[in-house]
């Protein structure tokens, strides 16, 4: 059994015993011995399986007894020793089986601290000494410690519960200073060799006061500010503040706790900036003040623009260097920069609220936040539409474009479409409501009949509409005779055309070349040159800016004639009779021959069919001869000549 087996097969013994499987992976039913069971760091144990006739057995050694799910994979190992590099108490988990069954079992190994206790000193003139020890999971995990003061005195206390420890010690003034140094001990004098000593010189007296800073600065919009900082404990420390004249005063709010401290200033101006800093004195009364920290505002800017938010900040300058800006909008960062100063939020709408509000980023993982303000986007009357076209797309469909320009445009809007067919004022809106598209097909038309004019209003996301619709613009359809093309020659536009132009496109649509045509509403092909081709007429009023595109008209004046190989006139409705359909045919002539060469079917009709019939009886299966003469469109002669099938 391997190992993802057994782990999968232990966690299903687990389950299906335990009501509770949380912290019961740890069972009674394995057996195994470890050497050493307790031990300094770094500490390596051998563990001896003593469970008879297993197989398979793993052990995870460093496993939470409360977990409620077995160890991964990469948790569990074969071998037979283990080295703990950091102390701390572990268990070990021994798992396997005993033809088929699992066992496991849990036993603890205790790995003890070696590692000298964390301290700092604090130097004064007249010779006194602090010594401060951190009270944290190293000093904690010793019976005892062992100040050795350097001048032949030693001190030794047990720590306490929480907080940091504090020492004091006098030397002469003149004496150089000795070096100090601190060893944790154990009752049973277990570890001596291997104790780590934290050694303290007068070189390495920390600057404690330097670690008081001020964290975050927040300006609240009922006109306080909320300080945060990182105090010492022991250490007064006060919260100053200037208020734009330059000169630092007191605050009234001090406290000498270690760790973060919070405090509230009232009586402020959310709208104006404020500067603040700390003042400590520490044990031998040195007084240090900290880098300044300076509040933030936000406002609204003074560039506006059509559903377009303008915001801008201030502050004053910071001792240490100013990162990034990062604005929020409802809690959101939705732009930062390292100095700009203002921002154009487009992405709003009208009738929303937005709540913005600025943080600055300073070097030391500092936090300066303004107060927020609340904004909502403005917006002008639009103008009326003044840039449209219309293109026949096919006999149904016309399709149109609006290009917006002006003031009042909004991100959301209703393009509100209107049509008449062409002649006719009397103007329907076509388009649904809430139309958010500058581009609309309109679908319930018919070209071949009559041509349809449009016009358009815009009505923007602040329910401001432009004061009139624009002037209409009609459809042009694009039809081919025999050796010409023609359009509609009703004006498109309420003033007159500027001009048409044709376009002649290839396959992919591209604009090979653009004829000039005036005010002529046709075009004579040129069939001699010319055997497949595109066309589209556009039209332009006499200021450019509203456009009539008819529809594409492909042309392909090379004779094409499809005939079948076969047909089955059998009555089942289906491939009934031998049937031509010919393309670009002016005249067409078509005879059919029996294998003697008599003809049995004639027409000179290019819908006309043989039914598989002579003089109304059936004719014989078997294979039929045609013969086709033609006349294309071009005048030229097409002859075509074959052999079909007639099958029963």
């Amino acid at each position: 059994m391997n190992i993802r087996l057994l782990i999968a097969f232990l966690l299903s013994i687990v389950l299906f015993v335990h009501e509770n499987a949380s912290a019961q992976f740890c069972g009674t039913t394995g057996a195994f011995s470890i050497t050493p069971t307790e031990g300094c760091a770094p500490l390596t144990v051998k563990v001896s399986n003593l469970k008879p006739k297993s197989e398979s057995v793993a052990y995870a050694f460093n496993f939470d007894k409360k977990r409620d799910t077995p160890p991964a994979y990469n948790e569990v190992s074969t071998d037979s020793s283990f080295t703990y590099q950091l102390p701390g108490t572990y268990t070990i988990l021994q798992f396997g089986s005993v033809g088929g069954t699992g066992f496991s079992q849990c036993k603890d190994v205790l790995v003890k601290e070696v590692r000298g206790p964390k301290a700092q000193i604090t130097t004064c003139q007249n010779g006194l000494i602090q010594l401060e020890i951190q009270n944290d999971s190293i000093a904690g995990a010793y019976d005892y410690l062992t100040i050795d003061w350097g001048d032949g005195t030693q001190q030794i206390f047990t720590p306490g519960a929480s907080g940091s420890l504090f020492l004091q010690h006098a030397y002469p003034t003149t004496a150089p200073r000795p070096d100090i140094k601190i060893t944790g001990g154990y009752k049973d004098d277990s570890c001596q060799s291997s104790l780590k000593t934290t050694t303290l010189t007068s070189q390495t007296a920390s600057d404690q006061l330097k670690d008081i800073r001020i964290r975050s600065v927040e300006m609240l919009p009922t006109g306080e500010a909320k300080i945060l900082y990182q105090g010492i404990d022991k250490v007064p420390t006060e919260v100053l503040i200037d208020k734009g004249d330059g000169q630092f005063v007191g605050t009234g709010k001090s406290g000498q706790t270690a760790g973060a401290q919070s405090v509230t200033i009232g009586g402020l101006n959310p709208a104006q900036v404020y500067r603040f800093r700390l003042a400590s004195k520490d044990f031998c009364d040195n007084v240090m003040e900290s880098p300044i920290v300076s509040s933030m505002i936000i406002k609204e800017g003074a560039f506006g623009l059509d559903e377009i938010i303008s915001v801008s900040w201030e502050h004053q300058p910071n001792t240490e260097k100013l990162l990034e800006y990062q604005l929020k909008r409802d809690g959101v960062v939705i732009f930062s920069s390292a100095d700009q100063l203002s921002y154009l939020d487009k992405d709003v709408k009208c009738g929303t609220t937005y709540k913005y509000e600025i943080v600055a980023i300073i070097e030391n993982d500092v936090r300066s936040y303004s107060a927020p303000v609340s904004l909502e986007p403005k917006t002008s009357t639009p103008s009326d539409v003044g840039e449209a076209s219309v293109t026949v797309k096919d006999e149904s469909t016309i399709a149109t474009t609006v290009e917006l320009t002006g003031e009042g445009l909004t991100s959301t809007y209703n393009l509100i479409v209107e049509r008449a067919v062409l002649g006719n004022s009397d103007f329907s809106q076509i388009s649904p409501p809430g139309n958010g598209s500058l581009q609309f097909d309109d679908t319930n038309v018919n070209t071949n009949q009559n041509s349809y004019c449009y016009r358009f209003k815009y009505k923007n996301a602040c329910n401001l509409t432009s004061p009139d619709y624009s002037p209409p613009v009609c459809s042009i359809l694009l039809k081919s005779g025999t050796a010409e093309i023609f359009w509609n020659a009703d004006q498109p536009f309420t003033e007159a055309v500027d001009a048409y132009d044709l376009f002649v496109l290839d396959d992919s649509g591209n604009t090979q070349d653009i004829i000039p045509k005036q005010t002529s509403t046709s075009h004579t092909l040129d069939l001699g040159s010319e055997t497949e081709f595109s066309f589209q007429i556009e039209a332009k009023d006499a200021g450019g800016r509203f456009l009539s595109r008819s529809n594409i008209l492909k042309i392909r004046r090379e004779p094409i004639i499809l005939i079948p190989d076969a047909f089955t006139p059998n009555g089942d409705a289906y491939n009934e009779r031998f049937e031509i359909k010919a393309y670009f045919i002016s005249e067409f002539k078509m005879s059919v021959f029996n294998r003697w060469g008599e003809v049995v079917f004639n027409t000179s009709n290019l819908t006309d069919s043989w039914d598989g019939k002579i003089d109304s009886k059936e004719a014989a299966g078997g294979y039929y001869i045609y013969k086709i003469e033609a006349i294309d469109a071009s005048g030229q002669a097409v002859s075509k000549s074959g052999s079909f099938m007639l099958i029963r």
